[in-house]
């Protein structure tokens, strides 16, 4: 007995004859779809990223033209140049410019690098959730073009003047940035569970990259925080719809419940990941690996905390500000304390990259990327600069009570930034530096996203605009705030406080270049992408781009 089996041989069909046994056909194997089908249902977690990554840059340059708009109202701030027709079209586009630029721009844009780039970065297949990341865009894309367009039909977060605004309007404009929400919360989830389970055996969390290790501290940061803006959004909504019984107050104004998402700290937590493309980036272009990661793991994490703001909610301040035991809570602190170290964190990460500067030995390699991140974290040393302005006056209130005579000058002068346009100069140099951050990434990671790299002399090209333009909106909002020019335009009663209006419309003039200058710069960045992808794959080793 064998252990092989001996087949009969099957009898012999003779030509034309068909009664032998037929042979089975296999059935037809299933295709994925191509085109617009294939981008729609698509799970790759490449190709979710470079959607994140379009749409974002798209709805950013948006987000800079309507900043463009505010800066051509405040030109000539008496009398305007009619661009919106009444102050609750400008409190409509006030609204709109900043939930675009951060919540439609710069988060999506550091998602879309995330999702692209980190399951690469941890040796990973995907992301750990593939259909949530692309339910999570298709999500926060329909829930964004939704939020523009209801704005755009006379909604917005609501109205400064009584009937001004279409109800169902900014009913649909709260469930759409609720969408946006959602979206934002569900890729954070998706990018914070890639990291945290994603790893290879034998990589502990403090041997990941440093974009891997930032986008962790943001995404945490993130899904505490958005969901607090979400809770504010349904009261909103109880507000408007539900029972007078039911009413909390806020239902005709919804921009007041969410205003702490763009400004200090949780402005701050917005921009967490360009801490992680600025430390690739600089290492790279001084071709050395990041020194003393633990110590930049510690400050990255420490930002992060005290970037969390969802507890800076001046909704819920008290009723009169000028009762002598008012809660302001810009005022508290707990506030004043946040605003001073994270200015001290920012110091240390920047020490962090001297030292690493100082190791390497050589000089960096100038490249488009290099530029930008460079730009950036000077951006975000600007930003904590000006928050350390806002609160000097509490921080320092002490030396008043000692001796108001010597101090009374510096004092008059810190005592009205609070409400000034220093806190927007604040917002748009952080928010506009974590931009410059995404883009420099963008060029950095460019042959992952793209399989070639992007045009580096175009790439040069795009930096000047792009940080010139930036440094011009930052500084001249920031400089009005000192002449008194308020935070929100359309406040027509703080007008009259502005000190010497002729120069504080100059600044704003020069504030209006540097948007057109950013846009334009936003807008060479899309063409060098789009010759990027319409250069053939044997083209990439004439490029003369950086990876």
């Amino acid at each position: 007995m064998t252990l092989t089996e001996t087949r009969p041989e099957p009898d012999a069909v003779a030509v034309g004859d068909d009664s032998g046994p037929t042979a089975q056909s296999s059935p037809d194997q299933w295709t994925p779809p191509t085109g617009l089908a294939g981008i729609l249902s698509t799970g790759n977690h490449g190709v979710i990223g470079r959607l994140y990554i379009v749409f974002a840059l798209l709805l950013s340059g948006l987000a800079l033209a309507l900043g463009m708009l505010i800066g051509i109202e405040q030109a000539d701030i008496n009398g305007g140049f009619g661009v919106f027709g009444q102050a609750n079209e400008l409190f409509q586009v006030f609204g709109l410019y900043r939930t675009t630029l951060i919540l439609c721009g710069l988060v999506p844009l550091f998602l879309g690098l995330a999702t692209a780039v980190i399951p690469r970065q941890l040796g990973a297949s995907s992301v750990a959730f593939p259909r949530a990341a692309a339910a999570a865009f298709w999500t926060w894309l329909i829930g964004a073009i939704t939020h523009i367009v209801a704005t755009f039909s006379y909604g917005g977060l609501g109205s400064i003047q009584a009937g001004a605004a279409r109800e169902q309007s900014v009913e649909l404009t709260v469930l759409s940035l609720g969408m946006i929400g959602l979206g934002l919360l569900a890729g954070a989830g998706v990018i914070f569970t890639t990291i945290v389970t994603q790893r290879p055996a034998g990589m502990d969390l403090l041997q990941v990259p440093a974009f891997s290790w930032s986008m962790l501290v943001a995404t945490g940061v993130w899904l505490f925080s958005l969901p607090v803006l979400l809770g504010n959004l349904v009261i909103s909504w109880v507000d408007m719809r539900g029972a007078d019984a039911l009413a909390f107050g806020g239902g005709s104004a919804p921009f007041e419940q969410v205003a702490w998402a763009f400004d200090a700290p949780q402005v701050y937590a917005w921009t967490i990941p360009m801490l992680g493309i600025v430390a690739e980036v600089f290492t790279s272009a001084h071709r050395s690996r990041p020194q003393m990661f633990e110590p930049m793991a510690f400050i990255v994490g420490v930002f992060g905390f005290f970037s969390f703001g969802a507890w800076v909610q001046s909704f819920f301040d008290s009723a009169d500000p000028t009762a002598p035991d008012a809660h302001i809570v810009t005022n508290e602190v707990l506030f004043t304390a946040f605003g001073l170290a994270i200015a001290l964190v920012v110091l240390a990460y920047g020490g962090w990259l001297a030292f690493n500067a100082f190791a390497a030995g050589q000089r960096p390699q100038i490249s488009p990327q290099f530029a930008l991140v460079v730009v950036s974290g000077a951006l975000l040393t600007a930003a904590v600069v000006a928050g350390v302005l806002r609160v000097a006056e509490p921080a320092l209130g002490v030396l008043r009570e000692a001796d108001g005579d010597i101090w009374r000058g510096f004092f008059d002068a810190m005592d009205d930034l609070e409400g000034s346009s220093l806190v927007t100069g604040m917002m748009n140099f952080a928010v506009l530096g974590g931009l410059l951050a995404a883009v420099g990434g963008l060029y950095h990671w460019a042959p992952r996203l793209f399989g070639r790299s992007l045009n580096a002399p175009l790439g040069f090209l795009s930096v000047l605009p792009l940080a010139g333009g930036a440094i011009l909106v930052g500084a001249t909002d920031a400089l009005a705030g000192f002449f008194d020019q308020p935070a929100r335009p359309y406040e027509i009663s703080g007008i009259a406080d502005i000190d010497a209006l002729g120069f504080v419309e100059a600044l704003n003039v020069i504030g209006l270049i540097g948007f057109i200058a950013v846009l334009g710069g936003l807008a060479l960045v899309a063409l060098n992408v789009a010759r990027s992808l319409a250069m053939p794959a044997e083209a990439e080793a004439d490029q003369g781009g950086e990876s």
